[in-house]
């Protein structure tokens, strides 16, 4: 089942994000850089605001949440994290098709997001194409993103 998150969510989206990035993002990422990464699923007010200030859809089975991605007004694609035992097996691709049909319900014409090296597959095979890479620096810690974009019909 696909839900739009609450405030109520925001510890469990949290352990969430933090273990993700913490199993997996060795495999791309150096330690410096999947500890600033996963850290910041840790300050409160922040993620508070990552979640809450868009419109962010969970993925949730019986009783727990598989996962999270969030789209902004503008567009922006915020977040797609896929609890660290559910990858690969179709939790981001529901959530990302979630998105896309509520980009279409609001007439947004352009989609746009910085895509991880592990969440690059999943924004490629949802169509959005690779159009430029960014290195950005979180306290210290540089990180190379992938800038991906659709267009909507």
């Amino acid at each position: 089942m696909i839900r739009r998150a609450t405030a109520s969510d925001l510890p469990e989206l949290s352990e969430l994000c933090y273990q993700t990035v913490s199993i997996h993002a060795p495999q791309y990422y150096t330690p410096a850089q999947t500890k600033m990464w996963a850290s910041f699923a840790l300050d409160t007010d922040h993620f508070r605001h990552f979640i809450l200030d868009v419109t962010t859809f969970v993925a949730v089975d019986d009783s727990e949440i598989l996962g999270f991605a969030g789209i902004g007004e503008e567009g922006h694609i915020t977040s797609a994290y896929v609890r660290q035992d559910c990858i690969r097996q179709g939790v981001g691709s529901r959530l990302m098709l979630s998105v896309l049909d509520y980009a279409q319900k609001q007439d947004m014409q352009r989609l746009y997001a910085e895509a991880s090296e592990f969440s690059l597959g999943l924004f490629q095979k949802l169509g959005f194409r690779l159009y430029d890479t960014e290195v950005v620096d979180r306290q210290g810690v540089a990180f190379e993103r992938y800038l991906v974009e659709r267009y909507l019909d």
